[in-house]
């Protein structure tokens, strides 16, 4: 019985790699017909074979059956389909972007098109994802600790500049949530590719003992038109007509529920009461928090007079719990980050990654971070 049930499975499984598939060339078979020709004015079950795409849903059972994919649906990455995305890159499609731990993949332009395939992304979207990985690549990010860990940390991606509208992004309403093609398929890409190049497939590269759901995909775009501070790229030295991708391995994020306080400093006290919490990374291990600042709440606190850097400063002085709550993770407290029987979630004020994305709502997000296991890193994209 038990070699039936094998002999079944080895059936619905094709048992090669994404490579192997992409390098099936095409038979005569696949010749389409002219438009006039006769053939097509009786359509057989087998003349669908030629001339349309492959049979997605049999595509996307083998590619799961493979541990290619993340459980949903896939686009089927023809070669046609990926020679289009290739078509929006100046590198060659051999060309290695990056090395990509823990398997230490080489990402190529290819595969990183096959996968972005995959995701459902637009052939246009093929330069951002190209950017994310080279990003999560720069050794201060430390891919090989995030990808290995068994803490629920994802990899958030924060789009800046005009691309953000080239490309369509939500920055508004929802920008966390369904129903934005760029922000959901680019980061789904991104997720691809750490499994498919770098080997982060749940249970193998990837330990993490939940697992989380920003994990599908965590991308959005920051909404500088109500932001009343520098964006995100220009607070780190990128003039605003620059576009950027920013990646930061952060938790998935939490909401902070504030519609009665009117002032800087009482808004600021709820995001922190939020933040400040036993059991994230950075109670015991200081590192970055992301903010995520609807432009509501950032009115609130511009208002009071309170620049960017004045926000960041309240929020790395006042987040801070009792050294017997923080000293319950994984690691030994450092004594140097004990103040007063106290140890602070941030190192200084620049962990306190302040962005203003979302719509109308006084709502504020806030995601911790891998503590100090990760550094974010922000490049520009260039097309």
């Amino acid at each position: 019985m038990a070699k039936k049930d094998e002999k079944i499975v080895n059936e619905n499984s094709c048992g090669c790699t994404i490579d192997d598939l992409m390098d099936d060339k095409p038979n005569n078979r696949s010749k389409k017909p002219k438009i006039n020709d006769d053939s097509l004015c009786a359509t057989r079950d087998s003349d669908m074979e030629f001339f349309v795409d492959p049979d997605p849903e049999k595509v996307s059972l083998k590619f799961y059956q493979n541990r290619f994919t993340d459980g949903l649906p896939i686009i089927p990455p023809t070669r046609e389909r990926v020679n289009r995305f290739l078509n929006y890159t100046h590198h060659d499609s051999g060309d290695v972007l990056a090395i990509l731990p823990p398997k230490m993949g080489q990402a190529t332009s290819e595969k990183v098109a096959i996968n972005a395939v995959m995701a459902g992304c637009l052939p246009s979207f093929q330069p951002v994802v190209e950017h994310m990985i080279k990003a999560v690549s720069e050794d201060k990010f430390n891919l090989t600790g995030v990808n290995a860990t068994t803490h629920p940390v994802s990899i958030c991606t924060i789009i800046n500049g005009p691309l953000i509208d080239e490309i369509g992004m939500n920055a508004t309403v929802g920008c966390l949530g369904p129903g934005n093609l760029a922000n959901a398929t680019i980061g789904r890409a991104l997720r691809f590719c750490l499994a498919n190049i770098a080997g982060a497939i749940p249970g193998v590269g990837d330990h993490a003992t939940h697992g989380s759901p920003a994990k599908y995909s965590y991308c959005f775009a920051e909404n500088e038109k109500e932001n009343p501070w520098d964006s995100l790229h220009v607070e780190r030295g990128f003039n605003p007509q620059e576009s950027t991708v920013t990646v930061i391995a952060a938790e998935s994020p939490h909401n902070v529920n504030d519609h009665r306080s009117q002032s800087a400093e009482d808004l600021l006290d709820t995001i922190i009461h939020t933040a400040t919490t036993a059991g994230c990374n950075n109670s015991h291990v200081p590192g970055e928090l992301l903010v995520i600042m609807s432009p509501e709440h950032a009115e609130t606190i511009q208002q009071d007079g309170w620049s960017k850097k004045d926000v960041q400063k309240y929020i790395h002085k006042n987040s801070s719990l009792l050294t017997v709550l923080a000293d319950r993770g994984g690691r030994v407290l450092d004594e140097k980050n004990i103040i007063k029987g106290k140890v602070r979630i941030t190192r200084s004020p620049k962990d306190v990654v302040l962005v203003v994305a979302g719509g109308p709502g006084r709502h504020t997000m806030i995601s911790h971070g891998f503590g100090g296991g990760s550094e974010s890193v922000t490049i520009p994209i260039t097309l």
